[in-house]
């Protein structure tokens, strides 16, 4: 008998792709570990990881502050 999983597709480069693996630890999304660029995850986390990552990307982006010329 074959056994259908509702789920999404995620493209993404290879450096997304290990952060999405390490945020698996904590939700257990990951259905199928496809290729060095896909990711099939249960769908009822797309909102979650798209936030996640988010906030992971924003805390690792070098930020350049102005200096004021006094």
């Amino acid at each position: 008998m074959v056994k259908a999983v509702k789920g999404t597709i995620i493209e993404c480069d290879t450096s997304v792709k290990q952060i999405i693996i390490g945020l698996n630890e904590k939700y257990q999304f990951i259905i199928e570990d496809l290729d060095d660029t896909h990711v099939y995850i249960d769908t009822t986390y797309v909102e979650q990881l798209r936030h996640d990552i988010d906030e992971i990307l924003n805390e690792n982006t070098y930020k350049v502050e102005e200096k004021d010329n006094k």
